[in-house]
């Protein structure tokens, strides 16, 4: 299921972005008529998926790695076209369609690896629900959020392409660990505790030690955006108290176990 939500996102996304790419002049029509086939074959590949075909996975989790690859290098680093660039050029929408391309590519890549041993198997845990479903939420908002920062170039010391990708890296981890926490409970709450501790360290050194206030936020994009930031931040913080609390509480239990009885 993951690999085909995630794989048919990328798909739309990274199609979206490439007619945007010819129109930009950032590439020719050969580019966009091979870029064209192969959203085409990566398509066919990820249905196959679903089937349980294991050719299907491998080249739906390839093209994933290769489209990710692609888009890094073309928008998220210093060029004639990075993400801040391209969206004063093409529209605002191009920074959330980058900014959510990647992520989507990464769990495509990520569903592809599991799914190679399991092609149709399926791992429920009724108890990370509610984790997984803060955590799109989450990221939603990571995206957002990047978004209104690209238009008001409001990322601190840093490049906006650095801190674009610092983002798309943070929401990474912190899809990654909330999907993997059903299979390997501690290792995806560190991963959940990784990205979600970006995002947290993020939003106060820019918005709450220095940089642009909340307030601030509201008066120049809207007070839409300033909720966007803070609803951002309390579920960030929110699902970093629940992965440290699932790292830290079986540790607690194991050294309570290993203390010598009381009493004579």
């Amino acid at each position: 299921m993951l690999l085909l939500v995630a794989g048919v996102l990328s798909i739309a996304l990274g199609s979206f972005n490439l007619g945007h790419e010819l129109h930009s002049k950032n590439v020719d029509i050969i580019y966009t008529v091979v870029g064209a086939v192969v959203a085409i074959v990566w398509l066919v590949s990820v249905i196959l998926a679903w089937r349980g075909s294991r050719a299907g996975v491998f080249l739906a989790g390839l093209i994933a790695f290769v489209e990710f690859g692609v888009i890094s290098a073309g928008h998220f680093v210093t060029a004639p076209f990075d993400i801040d660039i391209y969206a004063k050029h093409e529209g605002l929408a191009l920074a959330t369609v980058l900014t959510a391309l990647l992520p989507a590519c990464a769990l495509t890549a990520m569903a592809a690896i599991v799914c190679w041993s399991h092609a149709t198997g399926r791992v429920r845990d009724p108890q990370t629900i509610p984790l997984l479903v803060v955590t799109v939420v989450g990221a939603i908002l990571v995206v957002l959020y990047t978004t209104d920062s690209v238009s008001r170039l409001d990322f601190g010391t840093m490049l906006p392409e650095d801190a674009a990708f610092l983002a798309v890296a943070a929401m990474i981890l912190w899809l990654v660990g909330a999907f993997w926490i059903a299979r390997m409970r501690r290792v995806g709450a560190i991963l959940i505790g990784l990205g979600t501790l970006i995002v947290l360290y993020s939003f106060i050194t820019l918005h709450v030690l220095a940089g642009t206030s909340v307030s601030a936020i509201a008066s120049k994009s809207g007070p839409v955006w300033a909720g966007i930031a803070l609803a951002m931040a309390t579920l960030a913080a929110g699902s970093f108290v629940t992965a440290l609390a699932l790292v830290v509480e079986p540790l607690l239990r194991r050294q309570s176990g290993k203390r010598p009885p009381s009493g004579p």
